[in-house]
């Protein structure tokens, strides 16, 4: 057996580097294959604010929805991407061809209750509910088949219906034409409901009948309208005598006001005076009162007085006349006498022819007969 030496290092070197830079560029070549795909199978798209986005698995049919604006990312191998728009779109059916999806008269022909026919210009406003796109995708698909496979059909099914309930005087009253167009609306709305649809308006606009019907409609037209004439001026000469009648009686009202008003005015005028003269009389009956209560009252007490001073008087008369009597009233008398003989001068000579000696003396003639009068009444 023989024995072999391994090759010195140096020389087992190269070996090993070109192993690993053969897994090196196998692992780019992966990398730069995965990048490849990448770049062909993603894809990029944006949702709008007034769009749904709508994702679906390629390999097992589940939708994805997206109703938040913004920009996604996704495999395009593995999914497709589509949108919705989610605004408020028109369907237009109208005898003229420039206007609406088709190129060809397009309005509705409607058979009115009593026989006539008549030809609609209808536009139907309608939008996609979004909190509905399930069931639209479910029901209509990814594109816009939901126009013409529900809103398209409903819409001329159920207009016909329901204008046909019109009859061929009506569809010159807006009003009636504007109410069909509202029932229109509703039903349209709950057919269109499971599909995800919503109609938001019905608008009826031009009508036409067939040529032979148009002369005899407008001239029926006329002679209804002549009578319509008649009527109105009937009813504004109505109307005016009622108005007049209306008038006279608020003047008749008015005056009638005026006059009561002008009555109770005097009323209460006569009465305020009456009230016043009554109240001066009773003023003057208290004034009238009170002068003669303070009349009697200073009569009385200037008789009080009277009677006072009298009595005082009396009193001082019956003091002065007991004072005069006895030796007061003699000595009264002697000083008035006195006073009267002071300026006095007696010349003379006493004689007598009788032999007796007499007295001089006075006497009191008011005392006396004061004394007098005590002794009769005693």
């Amino acid at each position: 057996m023989s024995y072999q030496t391994p090759p010195p290092l140096r020389q087992r070197r190269p070996s090993v580097l070109r192993h690993f830079s053969g897994t090196i560029i196998l692992v780019l070549v992966a990398i730069f294959m995965v990048a490849i795909a990448l770049l062909f199978t993603v894809r990029v798209d944006k949702v709008g604010g007034t769009e749904i986005g709508v994702k679906v698995n390629n390999l097992t049919g589940g939708i994805t929805v997206i109703p938040e604006s913004g920009t996604y990312i996704y495999n395009g191998f593995l999914n497709s991407f589509f949108l919705l728009d989610t605004t408020v779109q028109r369907l237009e059916m109208t005898a003229d061809a420039t206007r609406g999806a088709r190129d060809t008269r397009d309005d509705l022909r409607i058979k009115t209750i009593d026989g006539s026919d008549v030809f609609l210009d209808l536009t139907i406003n309608y939008q996609i509910r979004r909190d509905k796109i399930e069931e639209v995708v479910e029901t209509s698909g990814l594109g816009d088949a939901y126009k013409v496979k529900w809103v398209r059909d409903y819409a001329r099914s159920v207009s016909r219906t329901v204008f046909g309930e019109m009859t061929t005087e009506q569809f010159y009253d807006a009003s009636v034409r504007n109410e069909k167009a509202l029932k229109t609306e509703q039903e349209m709305n709950e057919l269109l409901k499971p599909f995800g649809l919503e109609v938001t308006r019905v608008i009826a606009e031009k009508f036409r009948f067939h040529s032979e019907y148009e002369e005899k409609i407008r001239s029926k037209k006329l002679a209804d309208q002549e009578v319509e004439e008649q009527m109105s001026k009937a009813n504004a000469a109505k109307q005016n005598q009622i108005f007049r009648t209306v008038e006279a009686t608020k003047k008749k009202d008015v005056l009638i006001a005026t006059f009561e008003g002008q009555m109770r005015q005097l009323i209460v005028q006569a009465e305020a005076e009456a009230n016043k003269a009554i109240k001066g009389a009773e003023a003057y009956a208290i004034e009238t009162e009170r002068g003669a209560d303070a009349k009697f009252y200073t009569q009385e007490q200037n008789a009080k007085a009277i009677l006072a001073q009298g009595k005082a008087q009396a009193q001082a008369t019956e003091v002065m006349a007991n004072a005069l009597e006895g030796e007061g009233g003699r000595n009264l008398v002697k000083m008035a006498y006195a006073e009267r003989l002071q300026g006095m001068s007696l010349t003379g000579q006493p004689f007598t022819i009788s032999g007796e000696t007499e007295r001089f003396a006075t006497v009191d003639e008011a005392a006396a007969a004061t004394k007098a009068k005590k002794d009769k009444n005693q």
